[in-house]
């Protein structure tokens, strides 16, 4: 078989299809910025330092077929976008190499389902971060982050022109969505609110669901439009088997994947469907979703081989090496689970080697340069049993 181009292997195994090997697209850029000598504010704010540091990582340890959600750059993306802004390494006097976090507070009490309805998504979330982010407090501020954003896409577009010159593949740059169960429970109402909500307000939730709806669907079709990339993130945890009931998640959440899934397949754009912990009793579910269209990204908390088993000749399933095996696990240890996961995950096609979520930033070396080597040894196919 002659040799592919990362972009198009990754395309065969989106496509269910076997490429020359097995592709890996790991979440690195926390391990890359300390690995590469840079603060974690740094691979933040400064695209030309994160896309160095990254570069030193492949050099050293093993070059990528492409990288997954990346955070590069996107410090004031994230202030501008999120009703409460997330902790980011140096702002606000938040420590300079120190891992980002979300905040999540109650910005929206239960009676204001009913306003999201009658306003609209996109009129509601604007008074919601007049309210709530400093970026958008006052007309000048507004207009100096959107300057920053605007200069933030310029940027990117110059580094993802930049890795594809070098041959690897920025997986979805800023394409980033949310089902709108998911951003209720992390951005609007918190986790306990959240819960709570889906049994005391059931069907307000149900028509605010909606009303978000349009929303995500267009804002992710035009972050796709705006970067070129045809792909699309799309983050679950409060809506799996960790959280809610099988029956909460037929009513509630699986409508909204089908939707938004369906939506973006139908506009050529595949979903990375990117799964956080336990969604092994949900799993299946995805089979109800369009055949080799998508992405089942798998964080090391489901089972990735019943996955296999479930979905192995309906969705490329994506993953899964955990983080604490990188973290603490020795370099044979590794490379004993890609081995597994190759051979009984991957040789049928279909496949993309990543870590479980993101590699720790103080993953040892060795461990990241065994998974990253592993598709080379044993990724090649036909793989071997």
């Amino acid at each position: 078989m002659a040799t592919m181009t990362a972009e198009e292997r990754i395309y065969t195994a989106i496509r269910l299809g076997k490429p020359d090997r097995v592709p890996v697209v790991p979440i690195i850029d926390m391990f890359s910025s300390r690995y590469g000598g840079i603060t974690q504010h740094e691979m933040f704010f400064d695209f030309n330092k994160a896309n160095a540091a990254l570069e030193k990582t492949m050099r050293d340890l093993g070059w990528l077929d492409g990288f997954h959600l990346s955070y590069a750059g996107k410090g004031n993306m994230l202030r501008f976008l999120f009703l409460v802004p997330p902790k980011l390494p140096g702002v606000d006097g938040y420590p300079e190499d120190a891992l980002w976090q979300f905040v999540e507070e109650s910005v929206m009490k239960p009676e204001e389902y009913a306003d999201v309805v009658e306003k609209g998504a996109l009129r509601w979330m604007m008074g919601k971060l007049r309210d709530h982010n400093p970026c958008h407090a006052t007309k000048g501020k507004f207009l100096q982050s959107s300057a920053r954003l605007g200069l933030y896409m310029l940027q990117f577009k110059r580094s993802y022109r930049g890795w594809k010159k070098k041959g690897v593949v920025d997986l979805v740059g800023p394409n980033i969505t949310f089902t709108p169960m998911e951003w209720i429970s992390i951005a609007l109402r918190s986790f306990t609110d959240y819960v709570m909500d889906l049994y005391r307000y059931p069907e307000e939730m149900k028509k605010a669901s909606k009303a978000f709806m349009k929303f995500f669907k267009r804002f992710g079709l035009l972050l796709t439009r705006v970067t070129g990339i045809p792909r699309i993130f799309m983050g679950g945890t409060r809506t799996s088997a960790s959280v809610i009931n099988p029956k909460q998640f037929e009513e509630f959440a699986l409508p909204e994947w089908l939707e938004m899934s369906e939506y973006f397949v139908q506009h050529n754009i595949t979903p990375i469907l990117h799964l956080d912990s336990n969604w092994t009793p949900f799993l299946h579910y995805f089979k109800e979703f369009p055949r080799g269209k998508c992405i089942l990204n798998l964080d090391g908390v489901t089972d990735i081989f019943k996955a296999k088993e479930i979905l192995g000749d309906h969705m490329c399933i994506m993953g899964d090496v955990p983080a604490a095996l990188l973290k603490l696990g020795e370099p044979e240890e590794v490379e004993a689970y890609c081995q597994r996961l190759i051979r009984e995950v991957g040789a049928d096609g279909g496949f993309i080697l990543s870590s479980g979520c993101t590699i720790p930033i103080d993953a040892r070396p060795e461990n990241v340069k065994a998974m990253l080597q592993s598709v080379h040894k044993y990724g090649v196919y036909p793989i071997k049993g």
